[in-house]
Order: C-alpha cells, then structure tokens, then sequence
C-alpha cells in the first residue's frame, strides 16, 4: 500500500473520531469514555498496521533491488563457478571428485575396532 494512502486514511478516522466525540459530548456526555477508548485502540491498531505496511513496502523495495542488481539469477556467478572448476579440472582434477556425504554411523567402526 502506499505510506500516503495510509496516512490519509488514519487522519480521515482521526478527524471522524473527534468529531464523534464533541457530538457525543454535546448529546450523551456519560459514555463519551467509552467513545475516547475506543478511538485510542483502534488508532492504535492503525498505527500498528500502517507502520507494518510502511516496513513491508520498504522490504520489497529492497528485494526488487536485489533482483535488479542479480538480474533475477545468479547466471554470472554460476559461469565465473564453471570457469574456475575448468581450471581445477585441468591442474588437479583429483579434487573435483564427489565424496557422497551422509550420517556417518561410528558405532558400527567402533564395535569392529574392539
């Protein structure tokens, strides 16, 4: 949403809500508290939720910036990668050899050690 947008859309119920309370003041002055109360949550519930959309457009903000500076992918990094295995493959390619990784069980080694 737009920070404006929101910030206009507070004041308007901030507007109303004072408004509501002279009229309230003028016509039923006993529950002119309740009204303030309730004013004051749900202004506070706004604010929360403004500076949460406010926090969230800046984040995607940045992450648009992101993808802007990688181009959506990390094709070039991917490429200088390739290139640099090449290089390994030509000078020691004993080191581009895949070790199959997984849970290492010891208990079995150590019963075969004793």
């Amino acid at each position: 949403m737009n920070k404006q947008l929101i910030f206009i859309i507070i004041a308007c119920i901030a507007g109303l809500g004072t408004v509501g309370v002279f009229v309230m003041l003028l016509i039923r002055p006993d529950a002119t508290a309740t009204l303030v109360n309730f004013l004051f949550q749900l202004l506070a519930l706004l604010g929360g939720f403004g500076g949460l959309a406010v926090m969230q457009a800046q984040q995607n903000k940045e992450i648009e910036t992101i993808k802007t500076n990688t181009n959506g992918t990390l094709s070039r990094k991917d490429e200088e990668i390739a290139a640099l295995r090449s290089k390994l493959a030509e000078h020691a390619p004993q080191a581009l050899v895949e070790v199959e990784t997984g849970p290492i069980d010891v208990s079995d080694k150590l019963r075969r050690d004793l």
